[in-house]
């Protein structure tokens, strides 16, 4: 567990610089370019001296620079030398030539890239050169003195530095120091410590001085430019404000890449407070600007998120008139289907009409109740059944008469009169007398007619 929060905590930083007496821990994170504060658990980021001075513009020397750089490379890729050595023009196309522009456009890129190098393999060779000297070890310095790095850029700078030392009777006391300002929160690196006298030069020391504490610090740039004045300040009131110690002078040297000949840059005592305060104005400013780029960061995530939540409500909502439109569809569908079953079922073409439709569930469709229709009306219609009647004549006049239930059930004759004068009558009785005679010789059961009295 304890490895694991060392890990997550200090995993791919520097070592730990230790300042005022072990109050104060830094620690340095070389992928960010930041210096981090140990706080308990929490590491605060803080401001570096160099980051700071970056906010002093130098465009008025650079952009002629570039300018420089990309016409020299135009030039370089454009001539030809002729055997007699003078020089012209190649012929090329315009799209040769539009290629060539656009190439050169980051020729000044290339170039810084190159400087920087040269910068580097030199401050590592001073900074070994230097710990040699600090620790008395004569044969180091013999074996860096006759080992100079192999680029002869770097190597001209190594040769600048040594005379910038030998002609001021330089003393190290330290170098590559880190510093940190409890007060005003920022940590930087100085390049050098150490006890100047001045040198014989008028133009380098217009007065005679020994025995200075002085700030050092190596620029292989073209340039000496002003925000090296506030960096150099810097460093000195970081200095003093942990030690108690008095920073006399500040020695700007810049080395010479092509001459091998170092251009100083001597600021006295009274230069130191007005640059300082240039420094904190540079960190102010620097401050704030970081302060309105995270409010500016802030505002464009907000509005990423907005944008993006937009985004995701509107395809939601598509997502969702999508969904309706299908269930929407879904459901016409259903229902023209529905409409057509009511219309014609899928039996209806097999449907006879010969019993009665059950199709669609017990609710017939249109077809098929016509079908059923027509057929049932083009059957031949059936003569209804007559009932047989049983139990003689007085069942049958009761089937035809309910009144004629008053009539005996007894059997009785009806005496015929001859002095009857509706012959009618008689007769009708007679087409009945046969009748039932016929029904008793036909072996049905028959009952006498009787009138009443």
């Amino acid at each position: 567990m304890l490895l694991d929060n060392f890990i997550d905590r200090f995993g791919g930083m520097t070592e730990s610089y230790y300042f005022y007496n072990g109050e104060v821990e830094l620690r340095y994170d070389p992928k960010d370019h930041v210096y981090l504060l140990v706080n308990g658990d929490a590491l605060e980021p803080q401001d570096g001296v160099t980051t700071v001075c970056h906010i002093i513009d130098k465009s008025e020397a650079l952009i002629p620079w570039a300018c420089k750089q990309m016409a020299t490379k135009l030039l370089t890729d454009l001539t030809i030398v002729l055997p007699d050595g003078q020089k012209q023009l190649r012929q090329v196309t315009y799209q040769d030539f539009e290629n060539l522009v656009i190439a050169a456009k980051t020729a000044h890129r290339d170039r810084l890239e190159e400087a920087g190098e040269v910068g580097h393999i030199a401050h590592a060779w001073i900074e070994m050169y230097i710990k040699a000297i600090l620790a008395n070890d004569q044969s180091r310095q013999e074996e860096l003195l006759a080992k100079f790095p192999d680029d002869e850029r770097a190597r001209n700078c190594c040769f600048a530095a040594l005379g910038w030392m030998k002609n001021h009777n330089v003393r190290w006391i330290g170098t590559e120091r880190k510093i940190y300002s409890r007060k005003w929160k920022y940590a930087g690196t100085l390049d050098g410590l150490c006890v100047v006298d001045s040198c014989s030069d008028p133009k380098c020391c217009p007065r005679p001085f020994k025995d200075r504490l002085t700030v050092s610090d190596w620029k292989t740039s073209n340039y000496l430019y002003k925000e090296y004045r506030l960096q150099t300040a810097a460093y000195q009131y970081a200095y003093e404000e942990e030690t108690g110690e008095k920073i006399q002078d500040r020695w700007i040297i810049r080395l010479g890449k092509e001459d091998a000949e170092f251009d100083p840059w001597h600021v006295e005592a009274d230069q130191y407070y007005r640059d300082f305060q240039a420094f904190r104005l540079a960190l102010e400013l620097r401050r704030t600007v970081g302060e309105i780029d995270e409010n500016i960061q802030a505002r464009d995530k907000a509005r990423r998120e907005a944008e993006k939540a937009e985004r995701q409500a509107a395809k939601a909502e598509a997502e969702r008139l999508k969904r309706e439109e299908r269930e929407k569809r879904k459901a016409e569908e259903k229902a023209a289907r529905e409409a057509a079953l009511k219309v014609a079922c899928p039996n209806s073409k097999k449907y006879k009409g010969l019993k009665k439709p059950r199709c669609n569930g017990g609710e017939p469709c249109e077809t098929c109740l016509k079908k059923y229709a027509e057929v049932q009306a083009a059957k031949p219609k059936k003569e209804p059944k007559k009932k047989k009647v049983k139990g003689g004549v007085q069942n049958l006049l009761s089937v035809l008469d309910p009144a004629s239930s008053s009539l005996s059930t007894e059997t009785s004759t009806l005496p015929i009169s001859e002095s009857s004068s509706d012959t009618n009558t008689g007769a009708c009785i007679s087409d009945t007398s046969d009748s039932i005679s016929s029904g008793e010789s036909s072996g049905t059961a028959s009952s006498t007619l009787s009138t009443p009295d």
